[in-house]
């Protein structure tokens, strides 16, 4: 090794003279961000999801309507994403999509493999439980929550 070298610790020793602590915050514009260290925690300013909604295409219905496999139930009502249903009455199932809010009154969803239609009733091939394929309110990140935490490098 060459005698004028230095050692990794003194190299490293030498680096550390010359860091300093970052004692002034500033606030910007997110679009102008990139590279820049964040000094404080980032927190969710909303639930995602939103709201309780279906995980899948599918149907949804209280758990107790659907007893036994081979329940029968009427469809009343149709509901695709972007949109919102109105109270499921009970005894009646919604056909539902990915992504759209649950309606009032459901507390699962069948996917839409185990469903038979037959015309406006929908058969059920088994008996669900209830929560089967909801992604709750917040469950992803929920209001308030940390999603970038300070020292975060923004890229």
């Amino acid at each position: 090794m060459n005698p004028d070298m230095l050692s990794f610790d003194e190299a490293y020793e030498k680096l550390l003279g010359f860091v300093r602590p970052v004692r002034e915050v500033e606030e910007g514009d997110t679009l102008f961000a990139a590279g820049r260290v964040l000094a404080v925690d980032q927190h969710s300013t909303i639930d995602q999801p939103p709201m309780d909604n279906s995980g899948m295409d599918g149907y949804a219905l209280r758990a107790a309507d659907v007893p036994v496999a081979g329940t029968r139930l009427p469809v009343s009502q149709r509901i695709p994403a972007g949109s919102v249903g109105h109270e499921l009455a009970p005894g009646t199932a919604a056909r539902i999509f990915t992504g759209a809010p649950l309606p009032p009154g459901a507390d699962t969803v069948v996917m839409q493999e185990e469903v038979i239609r037959d015309g406006a009733l929908a058969r059920f091939t088994r008996s669900p439980k209830a929560g089967d394929h909801i992604r709750r309110r917040g469950e992803d990140v929920a209001e308030g929550a940390v999603v970038l935490p300070r020292g975060t490098r923004v890229s």
